[in-house]
């Protein structure tokens, strides 16, 4: 017999189960269920584990050696079928939610052409093993993403997001970070600020994950697959802090602004899932308020808020500025944009720009 590598029925409770605990009750023998049902002794295990259907001869020698009526086991037999095409349907639905070709285009599964190893790869990915289990991690009230259902495109999204804080957890899992202090954490950001104006980011990341790491900050840079509107996200598992960003924006100012947001959000509400979106939509107005005011005043001390708000606006008096409070010449402009004290479409030149390597 050709059995299916779609989908495995295990998560429904075939008629078989309930032949097999009968039988045992009876201390019926193995040749006997066999003769009764019209099988050879060798292919009971299919009957029990549901690949052999109970037909009305199966529930009629079923009926007669370990009991119940011949409707019981044909109503029995048409549930199981209907409960496995109901969870088929459901994964199906399940994987074509998640953004698989980004997925394996990124590198964070293995790309397959049918939807059951579709749905292996992506049960491997997120380490359950059912679509339930992964609902019940992702989107029950004990999981973080519940905080974001007011959105109206959430459940739209939802998978998609999940699978970016996923390969977050994952990436930050190969980084060597100490145990997560908040105190410490504080105390390095200023320093971190000297960072901004180093161009490459092959050069800066890893010195800012390593920093990060001895207060216990995994900082890992994954991008957004397709449907994902994050562009950060924070929260703290395991006696350590995950800092994620997905560098929606590749600008500095951006870049780096994100990051002092998100830190911003471990210093003062270390206590749940963070996520921002990239369309700017606050899910907490005062919570992403405070981190805001948190990162822009890292960045740009109050005590230089006159004197931001008096420069000239030229990109030489701009990059003096900038020099003297260890930022680059970008975040000044974003600063002075985000203050309507520039338009949004100029001196966009002293922005530097990041590009993904594939």
């Amino acid at each position: 017999m050709t059995r299916s590598t779609e989908f495995s029925p295990a998560w429904a409770s075939p008629p078989g189960e309930t032949v097999r605990q009968l039988a045992a009750k009876k201390n019926l023998r193995s040749d006997d269920l066999a003769r009764a049902v019209g099988l050879p002794p060798g292919d009971l295990s299919q009957l029990f584990n549901g690949e052999l259907p109970i037909t009305a001869a199966r529930a009629k020698g079923l009926a007669g050696v370990v009991g119940a009526s011949v409707r019981f086991w044909l109503a029995r037999e048409a549930q199981y079928r209907r409960d496995v095409q109901a969870l088929q349907d459901d994964n199906r639905q399940w994987v074509s939610s998640l953004p698989f070709a980004d997925m394996a285009r990124y590198g964070w599964l293995k790309t397959a052409s049918s939807t059951g190893e579709r749905l292996r790869h992506a049960l491997e990915f997120f380490e359950v093993s059912t679509v339930d289990e992964w609902r019940d991690i992702w989107l029950s009230d004990r999981a973080g993403l519940t905080a974001y259902r007011t959105s109206p495109v959430f459940t739209a999204q939802a998978a998609s997001v999940a699978a970016w804080l996923r390969q977050g957890e994952l990436a930050a899992a190969e980084l060597s970070v100490s145990t997560w202090s908040r105190d410490c954490f504080e105390r390095l950001l200023p320093s971190l600020k000297a960072l901004t104006r180093v161009r490459e980011p092959a050069e800066f990341i890893p010195q800012l994950q390593e920093r990060c790491a001895t207060c216990g900050v995994a900082v890992v840079i994954v991008r957004a697959p397709k449907g994902c509107p994050a562009s950060g996200a924070t929260r703290v598992k395991n006696g350590r802090a995950i800092l994620q960003l997905s560098v929606r924006y590749l600008r500095d100012d951006s870049f780096w602004f994100t990051f002092f947001h998100e830190a911003g959000h471990l210093v003062l509400h270390e206590d749940r899932l963070f996520l921002e979106w990239y369309d700017r939509r606050e899910l907490d107005s005062h919570e992403e308020a405070e981190a805001n005011k948190f990162a822009g005043q890292v960045l740009i001390p109050p005590s230089e808020e006159e004197a931001l708000r008096a420069l000239p606006h030229e990109y030489r008096n701009i990059m003096r500025f900038a020099k003297n409070l260890s930022i680059s010449p970008g975040i000044v402009v974003g600063q002075l944009q985000h203050r309507g004290l520039v338009r949004q479409d100029k001196l966009n030149f002293l922005k530097k720009r990041y590009s993904w390597s594939e």
